[in-house]
């Protein structure tokens, strides 16, 4: 999918920028735009400006296209006939990339953009009989015009035109699309182009390739997707029993279609020590995801995230069901590295701006059965979130407690394929030993008798594809009460 959403972004930026510029400079169809030479009395200070808006009006035009991008394709890959959850996934998308975009929207934008986001998720949520394909497809066209309309007065903004133009038609034509009748002769067509909206035909292509993304159901595909990663870690403790530790890792994932519907998946996994690491090479993934009537069925060996990695994340052999919607459920049984018998059942409802989450863990080790249950949640703002979690075992410490928390703060947004984009994050803990299974974070304090402490760190995309990120943990062992210092550290090449 990702792939997909980047080959889309540059497809539809290529496209409204070249629309754009052929409208700023009043070219017709068929006339070719040539590159005039600059004025002879210009001068370096006098340059200087419009070039610095230029390469400002070009990173906006990326990140706006690749969010419109985004919105897009999580839209036409919703695959369940679910009409009330399409609804409910497609308000909280909207509402998200609205808050992503509007920070970034020149001010001019800000208030028809909103405008116009509204309309449509009034219009998608009121309607009774809504046919998702139909809402999928229209969708798709609003916003390839949407996002054509907005790069092009910032491409006409450049050319010295006014960008004051307002970004919706008179309301008699606000929810019409452009159809063959108004270009059908020269001065419709040129009407067309200079009130900002492209001809339909020109998202045919864009349209075809959403479908592809959207709808996997037409036809098998033969081909295997192959991709991986190489990651360097140094680990650097201090505390009772702790000792550095280096390494790298090597993974090569592999996924291909068996049926309809239904892929498997697989990864080889090798780690070669520098320092107290690991030296071993396995298939650590091999599992099929497909769908059976409205349930994402997952079975093998795959990774789990439980609990936002505040009980698990690592590899889960077994089976997981979701059921998606405004409400959405997941059942899973199998066995983790560390626990037999797991069995697991989440709630998790997703709004605008929050999610709630609650879980029920349960499973045997040691010879001794443990339940957990989760009660947690996340508030996010335009660039951050806070979200906190609270953990209660049935099973009890060497003190008597079975009940923890974790407090979180998330800042940025990390892309791996975007330079220059980072990830930040806080989190305090405070957690008795049976409220985790064996936890997902680096800090030393998965090793204890349960830990309180805080974990910081950030993530940073130096280039394409390539990561590098360090982790701080300050923990207490509630036990024992000794303490351990951890500094973390990652470079991380995908491809």
């Amino acid at each position: 999918m990702n792939h997909a959403v980047k080959k889309f972004a540059r497809v539809l930026f290529v496209l409204v920028t070249v629309i754009g510029v052929s409208t700023v400079n009043g070219l017709g169809k068929n006339k070719v735009a040539y590159a005039s030479p600059e004025p002879v009395g210009a001068s370096r200070s006098s340059r200087q400006p419009a070039m610095a808006q230029a390469d400002k009006n070009e990173s906006f035009n990326v990140q706006f296209s690749y969010e419109m991008a985004q919105i897009t394709a999580q839209i036409v890959s919703f695959s369940s006939p679910d009409v009330a959850g399409f609804k409910a996934r497609f308000a909280y998308a909207a509402a998200q990339t609205t808050a992503k975009v509007m920070p970034i929207l020149p001010e001019g934008r800000k208030k028809e953009f909103a405008y116009e986001m509204a309309r449509m998720t009034t219009r998608i949520i009121s309607d009774q009989n809504l046919n998702l394909e139909e809402a999928k497809a229209e969708f798709a066209y609003e916003i390839a015009q949407l996002t054509t309309k907005i790069i092009m007065n910032e491409v006409a903004g450049i050319a010295g035109e006014s960008s004051e133009k307002t970004l919706l038609r008179n309301d008699a034509a606000a929810g019409r699309r452009l159809t063959g009748s108004e270009s059908s002769n020269s001065t419709g067509q040129q009407a067309a182009v200079s009130s900002g909206y492209a001809e339909q035909e020109n998202y045919s292509e864009i349209v075809d390739q959403l479908a592809q993304i959207g709808d996997r159901r037409q036809q098998l595909d033969n081909k295997v997707n192959i991709d991986g990663e190489v990651r360097y870690h140094y680990a650097s403790d201090r505390g009772p029993g702790q000792r550095d530790s280096s390494g790298i890792r090597i993974r090569l994932g592999a996924d291909a279609a068996i049926a309809q519907d239904w892929r498997v998946h697989g990864m080889l996994e090798g780690r070669t020590s520098l320092v107290n690491y690991n030296n071993d090479f396995k298939l650590s993934r091999l599992y099929a995801a497909g769908t059976l009537g409205q349930a994402a069925v997952r079975a093998g060996s795959f990774g789990y995230l439980m609990a936002e990695g505040n009980i698990y994340d690592s590899v889960f052999d077994g089976v997981r069901t979701e059921f998606s919607g405004p409400v959405d459920y997941t059942a899973a049984y199998g066995q983790t590295d560390d626990s037999k018998e797991t069995v697991i059942a989440t709630a998790r409802y997703h709004d605008y701006d929050y999610d709630v989450e609650a879980g029920v863990y349960h499973y045997r080790t040691d010879g001794l059965k443990n339940t957990i249950r989760t009660l947690g949640g996340n508030y996010y703002f335009s660039n951050f979130s806070l979200g906190a979690m609270a953990l209660d075992a049935r099973r009890k410490d060497g003190k008597g407690d079975g009940s923890g928390y974790v407090l979180s703060f998330n800042y940025g947004d990390l892309k791996s394929w975007r330079p220059g984009t980072y990830g930040i994050f806080a989190k305090y803990y405070n957690q008795p030993r049976h409220t985790y299974i064996i936890h997902g974070m680096n800090g030393a304090g998965k090793g204890m008798q349960g830990f309180k402490g805080y974990g910081l760190g950030v993530d940073y995309t130096v280039a394409e594809n390539f990561i590098a990120g360090i982790e701080y943990y300050d923990q207490t062992d509630k036990i024992s009460g000794e303490k351990a210092e951890t500094w973390w550290s990652r470079l991380t090449r995908y491809f």
